[in-house]
């Protein structure tokens, strides 16, 4: 590595600074030597006897934040995740309506439908948990059996694309609540859902996109 003038030059200037400073040390003219000052602090043995030893102060817990679940599905946009002209044959808003005498049916031939959410505002939120409600009065066997999820980014998606998280929906009437592992934020969220076996008519129940925030 080449050093350049301006290094050079202050390199030089710093080694003769100290070595003046080491002389001006050396040969400086010393004052003469002055005598000890000893001083000697009194204490009230009355004051002395206040101090406590080992004394330790309380410390109290930082305030927590105040948190609230919100439904990202609220005020969201829903659509055919494929140009497979599903959003023609199926209702996709009876998805998330909350209401449990509407759901949604997947006719054969198809096995599966695609769903595009997309939140409202088109800004990120993060995603932390998504909860299903079976379609209630309908036997398990024509239940759909399992759910596919992808969080969108904003912006471009990436040729390494995102996680899928793939989770199997409950055959009974009971609810069922999926942790998004690290809270992930996007967009909106892509969703698969898969019918049952055997290529019959499947029925699928209610979403929730559940984001935990904090409180107002």
């Amino acid at each position: 590595m080449k050093l350049s003038n301006f290094q050079i030059v202050i390199t030089s200037f710093a080694a003769v600074a100290s070595v003046g400073l080491a002389a001006y040390q050396t040969f400086a003219p010393r004052e003469a030597a002055q005598p000890p000052v000893n001083v000697v602090v009194t204490v009230d043995p009355q004051k002395a006897d206040a101090i406590v030893p080992n004394e330790t102060v309380a410390k109290s817990d930082a305030p927590k934040l105040a948190t609230e679940t919100v439904n990202l599905a609220d005020g969201a946009r829903f659509a055919a995740a494929l140009k497979d002209g599903s959003d023609a044959r199926y209702a996709f808003a009876s998805l998330f309506d909350a209401q449990d005498d509407t759901f949604l049916a997947i006719n054969p031939p198809d096995t599966e439908i695609n769903v595009l959410v997309l939140f409202k505002g088109d800004t990120a939120q993060e995603v932390t948990a998504l909860e299903y409600t079976p379609p209630a009065g309908v036997d398990p066997a024509s239940m759909a059996r399992a759910v596919d999820v992808m969080v969108l980014p904003e912006g471009e998606l990436g040729a390494s694309g995102r996680p899928v998280m793939s989770f199997e929906l409950p055959q009974s009437g009971e609810a069922r609540t999926f942790a998004i592992p690290g809270g992930e934020a996007g967009k909106g969220l892509w969703l698969r859902v898969a019918s049952a076996a055997g290529g019959a008519k499947s029925y699928v129940g209610d979403f929730r996109i559940l984001s935990e925030q904090v409180a107002p």
